[in-house]
């Protein structure tokens, strides 16, 4: 039996320590990082970079092709000789078979390769800096659903401590209508109200557990009601502008990408060395007149050079360098659009610290109400509804404040997200 127990207030001990766990914003950016399908792109996108460069450093390799050709012409080349008395040159076949193996070894490809390769690296960045976009909506995306579970905890907390007045006043007031000293009706608005109070919570409640289930859908973690959520600490500094917004750093890559792009342009006007070498047996050989299948081969270097093609390529660096242009326009629009979205969120910080501070005023007036209407309710001088007005306004001004501090929080920590510190 004693065992049993024990078990029991381990379990419980269990129990408790799950339903208090508590979890703080920045574990939650972190599981939901972790629990994002998107994020195994970190993986994927040096694989497939790793992929593009082995393919590229191929060009370096020798270049070989196994070729075969067999066919019938209707001439072939004879000498004026042929026909003279006692001269024997002997006539090719018209039917030609040939079977070669062909080398090509690049020398220099004016830094074609090596400037894709660059060209590569760029992309990898670019890549990763559009995941790093996607990365950071989804810690936005953790924030808000962290601060609705904030909010409504803050409002369950006010809305049952508003019940619990309400409960408590009405046992006040049965008191009274059995004492003779208040009118029964009294007890009925206040019975509606306890319904009303209790409608509420049900339905903060209910977007409470709507908000920790998206949580956990966004987490992977298995939080629950009774899961504590620590409200963060948020310093900022407004007098320090530094735009760390990853779609800003991706305008440079970009714009790095059309340099590196110009680079390769120009590479098409350098010039090309490469060594090749030829090994094949046929009719003819290279001796067109041994009218027989022989081997042959050749070596030797060859140069390809297009000094001139007509402006094909300062024309598309001229396209490369408008399109420069216009990331540097849209860059600077997101700039000023930042430095715009930064200034809306001071006017909030400094909207929420004010109405805070109005709020402390406010709950102290309304708590001296509140206390003299009650007072005033025992005694029947005012009714149940009069007495409702008050105190409800009451609830009301803590749930405001509570409220604003989260707000206030919530619009710190908005700013660090508009600069892109998250």
């Amino acid at each position: 039996m004693k065992t049993k127990i024990l078990l029991l207030i381990f379990m419980l001990l269990g129990y408790l320590a799950i339903t208090q766990e508590t979890v703080t914003l920045a574990l939650c950016h972190s599981k939901a990082l972790e629990n994002y399908p998107l994020s195994r792109q970190n993986e994927l996108l040096p694989e497939s970079h790793d992929l593009r460069i082995k393919n590229l450093n191929k060009n370096y390799l020798p270049q070989m092709n196994i070729n075969g050709q067999a066919h019938y012409q209707s001439d072939v080349t004879k000498t004026p000789f042929q026909n003279i008395p006692g001269i024997s040159i002997p006539t090719v076949e018209k039917d030609w078979y040939k079977l070669s193996l062909d080398i090509n070894q690049a020398i220099y490809d004016g830094s074609s390769t090596s400037r894709q390769k660059d060209l590569e690296d760029i992309i990898l960045e670019i890549d990763k800096k559009g995941l790093d976009i996607e990365l950071f909506r989804l810690k936005e995306r953790v924030n808000q659903v962290y601060f609705n579970v904030l909010l409504f905890r803050e409002k369950v907390k006010i809305l049952d401590l508003h019940l619990s007045n309400l409960i408590s006043k009405l046992k006040d007031v049965e008191s009274g209508i059995r004492n003779g000293t208040l009118l029964s009706t009294n007890e009925d608005v206040l019975k509606a109200e306890i319904i009303k109070a209790e409608q509420a919570i049900a339905e903060v409640k209910i977007n409470l557990k709507a908000s920790i289930y998206i949580m956990n859908e966004l987490t992977g973690l298995t939080l629950n009601e009774g899961t504590g959520f620590t409200v963060p600490e948020v310093i900022i500094d407004l007098d320090v502008y530094a735009n760390n917004r990853p779609e800003y750093f991706l305008f440079s890559l970009q714009q790095e990408k059309i340099n590196a792009s110009k680079k390769l342009t120009g590479s098409a006007l350098l010039p090309r060395f490469s060594a090749f070498g030829q090994a094949g047996y046929g009719r003819p050989g290279f001796d067109m007149l041994k009218n027989e299948f022989d081997d042959f081969y050749m070596i030797g270097a060859r140069l390809n050079w297009k000094p001139w093609d007509w402006n094909l390529s300062r024309k598309q660096k001229e396209v490369l360098d408008l399109q420069n242009e216009i990331i540097n326009s849209q860059k600077e629009t997101f700039d000023k659009n930042v430095r715009i979205d930064l200034e809306n969120k001071i006017a909030e910080i400094s909207k929420a610290e004010e109405l805070i501070s109005r709020d402390k005023e406010l709950i102290e007036l309304r708590e001296k109400i509140s206390k003299s209407v009650s007072s005033q309710l025992d005694n029947g001088i005012i009714t149940s509804s009069q007495y409702l007005t008050e105190i409800n306004a009451e609830a009301s001004a803590r749930l405001d404040l509570e409220s604003h501090k989260i707000q206030l929080i919530k619009a710190k920590l908005d700013y660090q997200a508009v600069l892109g510190n998250l």
